[in-house]
């Protein structure tokens, strides 16, 4: 009788350690919204990938919580999506999840109520969950209103907030720009408010630009230094893009990145200069340069672990950008790489995953089946993601040659 005793009380520990935290669902998606619709509740879904850093430290660390678990078994029917896996692929589409974590709170009818991204501490994914039950809180509501009309400057900085803590930055950017050009710039030139001048990533030499830039030990005083460099970073290299892709003389380029040093140096300001090159050239549509400067920076780094992905990065980006659509002589100088890769036992998975898509892009079927199937089968054995969307994409890609 003791022993049963002993047990049962076992039992009933196990059931109060285990019902702690949050009570994930086990079933689809559907399933899900089924059962949030029964019970007159929303639902919360973790969509995360096997690899996410802040993934792993929230399923760890954040959902076991007992104040978390008491206040989302209550108000939600959660369930987590692997969306490199089943379903989670398609969900991932469906609701723009671009960033992981993406926490989405959804009504029974599977709409979006709200959206947070990025890893939470306990208290801001509870207060994450109460914006998703409270109507002007959630920001399905608050698009709405800002698209009928509604800019009331308190309302307007909010949304912002709202949208940058669901990573729009797109939206973002286009609602701080549209408020920064109502009033005065020096009116955001403070602790709370400078975010819309970063997010509105104002133009090189604009008034805004000039203003940040006279100002900058006043402005330094009041807000975050690295949101202040951020702001004049984006700026310039915005500016260099497009002129890196809109002139024709490559020391008219050296000459505007020279003068734009004396605003700003960026710590990656090597990497930036080498960028903007490589775009003036591919630009310029000088292939063999742009393959030259790239394989001779890749040869720096022979013998070390990253020189196999910086030649696969070199061929990839032939197979991925269209500027290189209708030059064969660089299809033929990446696929050139990627025999080359295969040809080391070390280069066997990405050489062959590098040469299916070169064929693929080539359009030889024979070939590029042939590649991916050597690709799938090593990277099977080796413990590779074979689901993974991207490999799905090329062999669909293969089979509809």
């Amino acid at each position: 009788m003791k022993k049963i005793a002993v047990l049962l009380l076992f039992g009933l520990m196990t059931v109060t350690v285990f019902s702690q935290g949050i009570n994930f669902e086990h079933g689809t998606l559907q399933e899900a919204l089924d059962k949030a619709k029964k019970e007159d509740k929303l639902v919360f879904v973790d969509t995360y990938t096997t690899w996410c850093g802040p993934c792993k430290w929230m399923t760890k660390e954040i959902f076991p919580q007992e104040k978390v678990g008491e206040y989302f078994n209550e108000n939600y029917v959660s369930i987590k999506i692997d969306c490199e896996k089943g379903e989670g692929i398609g969900i991932a589409n469906k609701y723009g999840v671009a960033a992981f974590p993406t926490l989405l709170f959804l009504d029974p009818n599977g709409e979006i109520a709200h959206k947070i991204v990025g890893g939470k501490e306990a208290d801001d994914l509870i207060q994450g969950g109460k914006d998703a039950l409270d109507p002007n809180k959630r920001i399905t509501n608050i698009a709405a209103r800002y698209a009928n009309g509604e800019r009331d400057f308190d309302f307007v900085i909010g949304y912002i907030n709202t949208l940058d803590a669901s990573y729009n930055k797109g939206k973002s950017a286009e609602v701080s720009k549209e408020l920064l050009g109502t009033m005065p710039i020096e009116k955001f030139a403070n602790k709370d408010l400078f975010v819309v001048v970063a997010n509105a990533k104002v133009d090189y030499n604009s008034k805004e630009y000039n203003y940040i830039l006279d100002n900058k030990e006043a402005i330094l005083q009041k807000v975050d230094s690295t949101l202040y460099f951020r702001t004049l970073e984006w700026a310039i290299q915005g500016h260099l893009n497009t002129l890196a892709e809109t002139t024709t003389s490559l020391v008219t380029l050296e000459t505007e990145i020279k003068k734009c040093k004396q605003d700003f140096v960026s710590k990656y300001q090597e990497d930036l200069e080498k960028g903007l090159k490589y775009s003036f050239f591919l630009a310029q549509k000088e292939y063999d340069t742009w393959f030259d400067l790239k394989l001779a920076e890749a040869e720096k780094s022979k013998g070390e672990q990253n020189y196999l992905y910086q030649i696969y990065d070199i061929g990839n980006e032939v197979y991925i950008n269209p500027k290189f659509n209708g030059s064969k002589e660089s299809l033929d100088r990446a696929i050139a790489l990627g025999e080359k890769m295969i040809a080391d036992t070390d280069g066997l998975i990405m050489g062959n995953l590098l040469l299916s898509k070169l064929y693929l892009k080539a359009g030889n079927k024979e070939k590029a089946l042939k590649h991916f199937n050597v690709f799938f089968e090593t990277n099977e054995k080796s413990g590779g993601l074979n689901d993974h969307p991207s490999v799905t994409s090329i062999k669909n890609g293969i089979d509809n040659l």
